[in-house]
């Protein structure tokens, strides 16, 4: 047997089945004692340990990537000599596909969804269907017309000049995304110390942590949702418990990639990022996606802050740390260096120390001594209150303006209730008086 032979008719079939296990070396060990013929059981625990260390995970990687590292690697070496010296043929039986969560997440309620066709039935799709709008092989932003691009693009400045790409889903391929996110992404936790996106939790009650400490150090994650590509998406449902065919599929529908001409517009930002299949900033799955793609690094983080007798918390892009002063510089030191191990990139330029004898802001909120809003933010607020009572000003008729100033006052009850209270009463005295 041929070294291509003994590749496609042992060891992609051997793959195909180590593939489908639970990714322990109890289930590998058991699955290769079954699988292997007798002669060459002796090597099973080393094949399993060597797989592990390999392939360090908590969900198997896919069987093309077990069946290259199996042609190679040293310790499958007996299973590739007896394939050549006595021609076998026949293909190792494999279980078929099917979901199969991690112990994190084997009570979360996900759906079970074990093939293609099942997520098609799920999403009341086609097969056809699911792989037009999960587009595994991209073409979608290359091709034109009506079949094209499943995202409308936007661009937005941002406060340093760039534009800022903002990309959103068109009415059919939002509707299956808010079918992930709700019955599906929503199930999964996202670790504690994240407060963005989170049901249940807020900017205030992540400021909330850091109120009254000596020392409150802020990071910036740099392109956050951009940044968070393909392969950390497809390593998400893989864990979540989804077959690999499966997972690809629910990866094409949550991914995007963006256009070649958009990406050459001058001062994008982020365009190393968009040029490869990442989180659309617009779709409503990359939020959780996101929070769930920084579990790691929250972990990371949490235990840093824990060595420290710190707090941590993150509210989407924005990490934050606080405790007593000796805190800072060992921060200052560690977290870029986590952040670059976990994938993700700092903006220096919004990396804060800020010490009690200044005024320390946590996602735009003062946390000195309580919880406030910053002294300018709060007196324009109440200014623009006192400007509506003038019949001079056109700005008291216009709805969509007196409701933003509604709500910048209920962000404003978050923080500080009594403050709030007092702006509400009072625009609503400027109101009825200038009827």
């Amino acid at each position: 047997m041929t070294s291509k032979s003994v590749t496609n008719q042992v060891l992609k079939p051997l793959a195909t089945g180590l593939a489908q296990q639970d990714w322990t070396a109890q289930a590998l060990q058991a699955h290769l004692q079954q699988r292997l013929p007798a002669g060459l059981t002796r090597t099973v625990p080393a094949l399993a340990v060597d797989l592990l260390a390999a392939f360090p995970a908590s969900v198997a990687p896919d069987a093309q990537r077990i069946a290259q590292y199996l042609k190679s690697a040293p310790v499958a070496a007996p299973v590739r000599a007896y394939a050549k010296r006595t021609g076998v043929h026949a293909a190792f039986p494999s279980d078929p596909p099917r979901f199969r969560p991690v112990s994190a997440m084997a009570d979360c309620g996900l759906p079970a969804l074990h093939t293609p066709h099942d997520l098609a039935d799920w999403l009341a799709l086609t097969p056809e269907d699911l792989t037009r709008f999960s587009d595994c092989r991209g073409l979608s932003a290359r091709t034109p017309g009506p079949f094209g691009s499943h995202y409308r693009q936007y661009l937005q400045r941002k406060s340093d000049g760039q534009l800022r790409l903002l990309e959103d889903p068109k009415p059919l391929l939002k509707r299956l995304q808010r079918r992930i996110l709700h019955d599906m992404l929503n199930l999964a936790p996202p670790h504690e110390a994240a407060f963005g996106f989170c049901l249940g939790k807020s900017a205030p009650m992540s400021a909330a942590r850091h109120a009254g400490e000596a020392m409150v150090v802020c990071f910036d994650l740099s392109a956050f949702f951009p940044s968070v590509g393909q392969h950390r998406v497809y390593a998400l449902f893989r864990r979540m418990g989804y077959a690999a065919t499966v997972a690809r599929h629910l990866t094409g529908l949550c991914t995007a990639i963006t256009p070649r001409e958009m990406l050459n517009t001058p001062d994008l930002a982020a365009a190393n990022h968009l040029s490869n299949r990442h989180l659309p900033q617009g779709a409503p799955t990359s939020p959780a996606l996101a929070n769930l793609g920084a579990y790691g690094l929250d972990v990371r983080m949490a235990g840093l802050a824990r060595r420290l007798d710190a707090n941590y918390t993150r509210y989407a892009d924005d990490l934050t740390f606080s405790g007593d002063r000796h805190i800072a510089q060992t921060l200052l030191n560690a977290v870029p260096e986590i952040v670059r191990h976990c994938g993700f990139r700092l903006n220096p330029s919004k990396t804060r120390s800020q010490p009690n004898t200044a005024r320390q802001v946590v996602t735009g909120v003062v946390v000195n001594q309580h919880l406030n809003l910053p002294r300018p933010e709060y007196d324009l607020l109440k200014a623009t209150i006192h400007h509506l009572g003038s019949r001079n000003d056109p700005r008291r008729n216009d709805a969509r303006f007196v409701g933003h100033l509604e709500g910048r006052i209920a962000w404003l009850e978050q923080i500080n209730p009594v403050k709030g209270s007092r702006l509400r009463n009072r625009l609503a005295d400027t109101l009825k008086r200038s009827e």
